[in-house]
């Protein structure tokens, strides 16, 4: 069990440096996902639910796009990152 949530803890901890520098490169990127981020607790504080769950859908949605749309570039920058802490 140990063993899984590490590996899990690291896949999580890649996948947030591989989009954080994705994010780094596009200005309109960072404006996006801060309101997509934004949306997500604004919906649970005012007690929606449903509306809480479609933010978070949403925003992984558009997050795996992001990722789709990065040019080429992209993916040879990110290779040397360090995944850090």
């Amino acid at each position: 069990m140990v063993s899984t949530v590490r590996y899990l803890g690291e896949v999580l901890r890649s996948g947030i440096r591989v989009t954080r520098a994705n994010e780094a490169r596009r200005g309109d990127f960072i404006e996006a996902v801060g309101q997509e981020h934004h949306a997500i607790p604004a919906a649970v504080e005012a007690g929606a639910a449903e509306e809480a769950r479609a933010a978070a859908r949403r925003h992984l949605q558009h997050a795996a796009s992001r990722l789709q749309d990065a040019d080429d570039g992209f993916w040879t920058e990110t290779e040397d990152l360090d995944a850090g802490p």
